[in-house]
């Protein structure tokens, strides 16, 4: 399967140490670190390479969506890249379709995040594996996006 990429910009009025911050302190993650329409139910990191980055959204309904990243590079405070997958709530890695997604395979993505200053401003870039088909990478960008509005409105 080809995957499709997924690339988002944004800009965060804030110095890149904090930004840095907020993508890697589990009590900063926690209070955006979610789609629009869900919440976080659960975030925790051990930022090392090879450490985890576990995670839960809680959908309006009550119902839980596990995934976890292990880190695979981590430059402070310019890069951070991890492989994502869905998984149980034991972190277990799980196929899609465990959370009535398409998809009977289980699918790690790479997901790298570089972060730039810009003076007091920070540049950042995700730039992501869409494993499914090409109709995905709009509702995708769409939930990243609403998670960057949360971190937006906490950065300030």
């Amino acid at each position: 399967m080809t995957h499709q990429k997924l690339i988002i910009d944004r800009i965060f009025n804030a110095p890149i140490e904090r930004v840095w911050e907020a993508f890697t302190n589990p009590d900063l993650l926690a209070q955006w670190w979610s789609p629009e329409g869900m919440t976080n139910y659960h975030v925790s990191t051990d930022v090392r390479e090879g450490g985890e980055f576990r995670y839960c959204f809680e959908s309006s309904d009550g119902i839980k969506y596990w995934g976890k990243g292990v880190y695979k590079t981590i430059n402070e405070p310019t890069y951070l890249a991890y492989i994502d997958y869905f998984t149980d709530a034991k972190g277990n890695p799980v196929a899609p379709s465990h959370y009535g997604i398409p998809g009977d395979e289980i699918i790690p993505t790479l997901v790298e995040f570089s972060f730039t200053e810009k003076g007091e401003q920070t540049s950042m870039r995700i730039t992501g594996e869409n494993p499914f088909d090409a109709s995905m990478t709009e509702e995708m960008t769409k939930s990243w996006n609403s998670m960057f509005d949360k971190l937006v409105g906490g950065l300030k």
